[in-house]
């Protein structure tokens, strides 16, 4: 293996260690703190909500399926973004949440209420107990709201180590959008992560703090 590479291994490796302690420093210790959170979340979100809902009502005047949303229901010190997708779903959109699935990612259709159930798979948040869709469900999404342990300015994202986000962002159209949605101070400087090969380049963030555009960098 190229030593470069072990390198850039070995250090998001250590890099997780420390994010995660971080994340329950920060958070196991003050739930209250996460919830009061994502209602910040959802205001900072009020244009992805606006533009998803205008889309939901031109695609069901022409007849059209609603736009496929993909959100994650959060490990108990992740970003809370259930707030933002329960919106999502009251709006039009039809929600997908990833699901274990051997390496790659299934996803599962939620109908906006119905409750979820522990996943089976390590390291997972919680699954809907809805129609599995399968691995490819990304390929008619508009919209990806996304986890990870952080993203830095330059738009490389750390998640936890398996890729499976990695994986399934390249099944996206093109024009779908990408949405990382992580608590304010894992919003690193540009060039702060190591960046590999595969790692699917992220423009847009969504913490309590804002809405952050990685091509102007600027919070909305």
């Amino acid at each position: 293996m190229d030593e470069q590479l072990v390198d850039k291994q070995s250090e998001k490796k250590a890099l997780r260690t420390t994010l995660r302690a971080d994340r329950r420093a920060v958070y196991g210790e003050d739930p209250g703190r996460r919830s009061r959170e994502a209602e910040a979340i959802l205001a900072h979100a009020a244009g992805i909500v606006a533009d998803i809902e205008e889309l939901a009502a031109r695609r069901e005047e022409a007849g059209d399926p609603a736009p496929r949303v993909a959100a994650f229901h959060p490990t108990p010190t992740e970003a809370d973004v259930m707030p933002l997708a329960s919106a999502l779903a009251a709006r039009g959109a039809e929600l997908v949440f990833p699901a274990a699935a051997g390496a790659e990612l299934e996803w599962i259709r939620w109908d906006g209420v119905s409750a979820f159930a522990d996943s089976p798979g390590r390291g997972f948040g919680k699954e809907p107990a809805g129609e599995r869709l399968g691995s490819d469900a990304l390929s008619e999404a508009v919209l990806v709201l996304a986890p990870a342990l952080s993203v830095d300015r330059s738009g490389t994202r750390i998640g936890h180590g398996a890729g499976f986000y990695d994986r399934a962002l390249t099944t996206l159209p093109s024009e779908a959008r990408v949405v990382v949605v992580i608590h304010p101070h894992e919003l690193l400087a540009a060039g702060t992560l190591p960046r590999e090969e595969h790692d699917v380049p992220i423009r847009e963030v969504l913490t309590a703090d804002g809405f952050v555009s990685l091509v102007t960098s600027d919070p909305a």
